[in-house]
């Protein structure tokens, strides 16, 4: 008994199968056959019929850079040796053009400087009264009043007075320009980006004091593989994009330095940041899109897209005119709310532009 009935189980489990089976092969079933990659059309008529034609995209090369300031600067000391007496500004800090950002000790240079002043005055003195006795022997000698020898020597002094003047100048000068470097000051609007002293410490030419940096003169410093070296020009827009900030730039390039790295095989692009660029800080990651051209593609909507798990069907027309859904392949189009098809089907094609209403 107990063997009759799991034959009975085993015969109805068995025919259950084979019913799915034909169900899901369409051999029997409610209505007329279904072929694979087909469905009639149940949708309502309000979509419209398009004719798939190919249109020129822009070609885009992903590339990955750096920011960087066009003006970024190391301060030092353009002294031998000097003390630093005050450093105004740390790290991170902004300052304004002509601001004091570090004072060097200046007892000597002002020494200097004041002892040149009056070695210049020492020496105009002279020079005033060797020239008025080139003047007076100028009018004896013409006046045969005064030997030729004695207004020769004249001439002589008031060419050396003239010359020690200018010795002197230049000494002075050059005291002043020595003075002026004991108090650097800031040539533009920036920030500190490191500050690498504090007062007490000994400068010279060989120790940065001070990185500063221009946040308003941003670039994107960009390695671009050989290959790509034609495809490239000046002015071409970047679309940026920097992740640690969660923001979207446009950069313009205005150099492409003629010279290929031969360990990396790429040259450097720079392109320079026109957006407001408050937060950005060189050093930054950024990722970028560069033009490179153009092609043909056949672009649709998103929304002509239907999607089924992970496969993605376009509604076309058959020969029937009915509806054909049709596998399709699609990639996002960048910069662009349009998928361009790769795969499933070609120019010519008659398609729904909108999804069906169901």
């Amino acid at each position: 008994m107990k063997k009759s009935r799991f034959i009975l189980f085993a015969i109805l489990v068995a025919a259950f199968i084979i019913l799915a089976i034909l169900y899901q092969s369409g051999a029997i079933g409610i209505g007329a056959k279904v072929q694979p990659g087909q469905k009639t059309d149940t949708a309502s008529t309000a979509r419209q019929w398009q004719i798939m034609k190919p249109t020129d995209i822009k070609l885009y090369y992903s590339a990955v850079g750096t920011v960087r300031s066009r003006e970024e600067i190391d301060i030092i000391s353009r002294l031998m040796t000097a003390r630093v007496i005050l450093v105004n500004f740390r790290s991170g800090e902004s300052f304004k053009a002509g601001d004091i950002l570090i004072r060097l000790e200046e007892d000597d240079l002002k020494a200097q400087a004041e002892a040149a002043q009056e070695n210049l005055n020492g020496a105009e003195s002279r020079l005033k009264f060797a020239e008025a006795e080139y003047t007076r022997y100028a009018k004896l000698v013409e006046n045969q009043t005064v030997a030729r020898r004695t207004y020769e020597e004249a001439v002589s002094n008031f060419n050396v007075a003239k010359a020690q003047v200018a010795m002197m100048k230049h000494e002075r000068d050059v005291a002043l320009t020595n003075l002026s470097y004991a108090t650097i000051k800031a040539s533009f609007d920036g920030i500190v980006s490191e500050r690498n002293c504090e007062p007490g410490d000994l400068a010279t030419p060989l120790n940065p004091l001070m990185k500063i940096f221009n946040p308003a003169k941003l670039q994107l410093h960009v390695p671009i593989r050989e290959n790509l070296y034609q495809k490239i020009k000046i002015d071409d827009k970047l679309n940026v994009e920097i992740e640690s900030t969660g923001k979207n730039f446009t950069a313009d390039i205005k150099e492409i330095v003629p010279a290929v790295d031969p360990g990396s095989r790429t040259f450097i692009i720079n392109a320079y940041l026109s957006d407001y660029t408050a937060g950005l800080m060189p050093g930054m990651f950024a990722r970028c899109d560069i033009p490179i051209g153009k092609k043909s593609a056949l672009l649709v909507s998103k929304e002509a897209i239907v999607k089924i798990g992970q496969l993605e069907y376009l509604d076309v027309r058959a020969n029937n005119n009915k509806v054909l859904r049709q596998l399709v392949k699609t990639v996002p189009v960048k910069n662009s709310e349009l998928l361009q098809i790769v795969a499933g089907v070609k120019s010519g094609t008659e398609y729904l532009a909108t999804t069906s209403v169901k």
